[in-house]
């Protein structure tokens, strides 16, 4: 039997064992409607102890990528200090159905638990679909795709306008509009979106490509050079022009060889695995192999770890 206990205010005061800054990236007006949580109040709330597996995760959640070492360092997390945030949930069928906190609900039963607290809420299936979504976007926890696809999905299954998608969301419809359109990209690109390597800015620029094939071409470039999104988008024009006006073309276009691009990428997976950290092959010259290595690290810690692994 699920305990209730007495939370007023708690969704507005209690701390998140992780999470970033909120309002960042969302209309001034959204702030006014949305808890801590990233989804609208309700003043009836209140948070119960629910059996973990009781609980199952929304298959319209946006977000379908979990990083697997952060959800490990949240599971450390809530062994430590225990769940902070409570997740919310609507009753579905015998049991129910996460609406936001999936991330931690796993990191839960990661570490062991056999409650969590929730927050129980009657919702239609089009309510929890934009709170998910809400949520997600309030903490920056999708990539540009999940992002394009959820907003497609709201706009089909429950056939929204964009204008009120855009309300919706506390979003310019332009910004809504130009999200969608990148589900056009072609399928080989996704990934490369999916993983940071392409920026939503890139692959905005490259969307000005109609084949798919020049656009593989142009990603190919633009990722070998490390291009900023403004070089992308100029190189992407010439490259449109150039299509345009192949008179014009004194010569032809170096383009990166995909054999290339493969070996860069066996490069960059073996260094990951010697060093235990994501590694970024950067060639800013294929003719002479001239280029960079970027080695992220995640905190001071990590960087001694590094520096211990280099120098051994």
């Amino acid at each position: 039997m699920a305990a209730t206990r007495n939370t007023k205010g708690s969704s507005k005061t209690a701390g998140r064992s992780t999470g970033k800054g909120l309002g960042k990236g969302l209309g001034k007006g959204l702030d006014a409607l949305i808890s801590s949580e990233g989804i609208p109040e309700d003043t009836k709330d209140s948070v119960v102890e629910l059996k973990i597996n009781d609980i199952s995760p929304n298959e319209g959640q946006p977000r379908k990528n979990f990083d697997e070492e952060a959800l490990k360092e949240l599971s450390d997390s809530i062994k430590e200090n225990g769940v902070i945030q409570p997740i919310i949930v609507q009753k579905k069928g015998s049991g129910y159905r996460i609406v936001a906190g999936e991330r931690r609900w796993r990191a839960s039963r990661l570490a062991g638990l056999k409650v969590i607290p929730a927050i129980v809420r009657e919702l239609t299936d089009q309510q929890t679909m934009e709170q998910a979504l809400i949520e997600n976007l309030q903490r920056e926890d999708l990539n540009p795709l999940e992002e394009a696809y959820a907003m497609q999905n709201l706009l089909k299954t429950h056939k929204m306008s964009q204008e009120q998608l855009a309300k919706k969301l506390g979003k310019p419809r332009a910004t809504i509009a130009n999200t969608v359109r990148l589900i056009n990209i072609d399928e080989s690109l996704q990934d490369f979106i999916r993983n940071g390597d392409l920026s939503a800015g890139h692959a905005k620029a490259l969307l000005s490509l109609k084949d798919p094939e020049d656009q593989r071409k142009a990603a190919d470039v633009i990722i070998a050079k490390d291009m900023t999104v403004r070089q992308a988008e100029e190189y992407v024009k010439r490259y449109v022009y150039d299509l345009e006006h192949p008179e014009e073309v004194k010569r032809p276009k170096k383009v990166i060889d995909p054999q290339f691009q493969l070996s860069a990428k066996e490069v960059e997976i073996k260094l990951k695995k010697s060093l235990g950290s994501r590694v970024k092959l950067k060639v800013s010259d294929t003719q002479t192999g001239k280029g960079k290595i970027v080695i992220d690290y995640k905190s001071y810690e990590d960087l001694d770890r590094l520096i211990e692994v280099l120098g051994g």
